[in-house]
């Protein structure tokens, strides 16, 4: 929020929304992550997901959470972001679904890290795509 009010100049919907899409990827992200790292959060007794519920489990809620966040992120052409941050929205959001989806095939560490570095660009690239989107600002 913080962000779009130094961009914008302005505190709205949008720029709630926007910051709201942080905190609905963030899970997805960082799952990935403590699959990867399940053995040591163990080890150090940290209780994250994979460890209390094994990765097989975690990674159904990481391809939920990402089914949310797809269609959250769509959402927000109808809150006044226009068709390039949406195309982007929609391209960047179905290749973390489709890895996701990939990782509840195959839950290990090793692909959970692949997921994780799917994931781990898709703000920036989600930032880009609202930065584009005002400088060639379209809405049919």
């Amino acid at each position: 929020m913080a962000g779009w009010a130094a961009a914008t100049g302005t505190i709205n919907l949008l720029g709630f929304l926007v910051g709201l899409l942080v905190f609905v990827w963030t899970p997805s992200h960082f799952w990935c992550l403590a699959i990867k790292k399940r053995e040591e959060y163990a080890i150090a007794r940290v209780p994250m997901l994979p460890v209390l519920i094994g990765n097989e489990k975690t990674s159904v809620y990481i391809f939920a959470n990402t089914a949310i966040l797809l269609p959250y992120s769509l959402v927000l052409y109808c809150f006044g972001s226009g068709l390039v941050y949406t195309i982007v929205a929609a391209i960047s959001g179905s290749l973390m679904l489709v890895y996701h989806y990939k990782l509840t095939k195959n839950p290990t560490p090793d692909f959970a890290w692949r997921a994780y570095k799917v994931t781990a660009p898709y703000l920036v690239v989600i930032f880009v795509g609202l930065a584009f989107d005002s400088l060639f600002y379209y809405r049919p």
